[in-house]
């Protein structure tokens, strides 16, 4: 049989093993649940992330071996600063971004990084607004009226306060799970995402931030992975770690007004419009506020960076 023959054979072998799904990372270490429980499983080869679903087999002294990962319907991927593709998430519905109007401060760039990122990858998004018993909204009303405008779903929540969480809870119920995939939890270290899930999970140990469970038997230390949470009445979450800096992955700079909020609405004189000051025939500057404008321009120079050769 030539080589050729060799790749499509391989290419459409069935991955052998018992079935899972990723419930868990951290490091090169994985959590996989079936039918018959969970157990943690090492990586041998392709690298699994939560929400994957795998091929899996047991392993003396270690519970599990992963065999494999199956095809994803759905991925999560940002890039680093070096410019590598990272894969963050599989199999999602969609993601929730989480931020805050301080402590940390507000960053409207950053949540509009993560809404071209989930529109490019065909992922609903939504908008939480958690620790409003800070105050200090003024800063946050005019951007979040402009993405609900744009038929975003927005939440102003406190993980403090039970009623503030209603509506969220019942959304996230009602919006994730089953057949059609977890949400995630995204954003910036210190916005309360964890905090949001142990007032929506009080009957469960969702763990601090930045240290490990003794289910892992890895000791306390800093974490860098994701865990799967089942909602009450239904739903299911996932717990991304915090993050510094977030930039799409996978886009060209003329790709990103298709999926930026407010840019695919524009008609311009020019279909090929970049949408960049002084260009001619555009109306970007008319129709947009100004820190949408600040944030696509932002995003775009640094899409050519990267593809800029040294």
């Amino acid at each position: 049989m030539s080589l050729k023959g060799r790749q499509q054979k391989a290419k459409h072998t069935r991955i052998k093993g018992k079935p899972g799904r990723v419930i868990g990372t951290v490091g090169r270490r994985v959590l996989v649940r079936d039918s018959q429980g969970e157990r943690v499983c090492y990586l041998s080869g392709q690298r699994a992330v939560i929400g994957d679903l795998v091929r899996w087999e047991d392993a003396p002294g270690s519970g599990g071996k992963l065999l494999g990962v199956e095809k994803r319907q759905t991925v999560l991927r940002r890039r680093d600063l070096q410019g590598k593709e990272r894969i963050l998430a599989a199999n999602l519905r969609g993601i929730v971004v989480v931020s805050s109007p301080r402590s940390p401060d507000f960053d409207s760039m950053l949540i509009d990084r993560y809404i071209v990122a989930a529109n490019a990858a065909g992922l609903d998004v939504h908008i939480c607004i958690n620790k409003i018993d800070l105050g200090q909204m003024d800063c946050v009303t005019p951007y979040l009226r402009e993405r609900e405008a744009l038929g975003y779903k927005v939440f102003s929540v406190s993980a403090k306060s039970a009623e503030t969480l209603v509506e969220f809870e019942r959304f996230l119920q009602t919006n994730s799970g089953q057949e059609s995939g977890p949400l995630a939890l995204v954003g910036l270290s210190g916005v309360g995402k964890t905090s949001l899930l142990a007032a929506l999970l009080p009957g469960q140990d969702v763990g601090p931030i930045g240290e490990l469970s003794s289910y892992w038997d890895q000791g306390q230390h800093t974490t860098t992975g994701s865990r799967l949470f089942e909602l009450e009445g239904g739903g299911e979450l996932v717990d991304s770690p915090g993050i510094r800096t977030f930039s799409p992955s996978g886009l060209e700079p003329g790709e990103v007004s298709t999926y930026f909020p407010g840019f695919s609405e524009l008609q311009c004189q020019f279909r090929d419009c970049m949408h960049q000051k002084g260009q001619k025939g555009c109306v970007a500057e008319e129709r947009l506020s100004e820190n949408t404008l600040r944030g696509y321009r932002r995003l775009i120079e640094f899409l050519e960076k990267q593809s800029t050769p040294y």
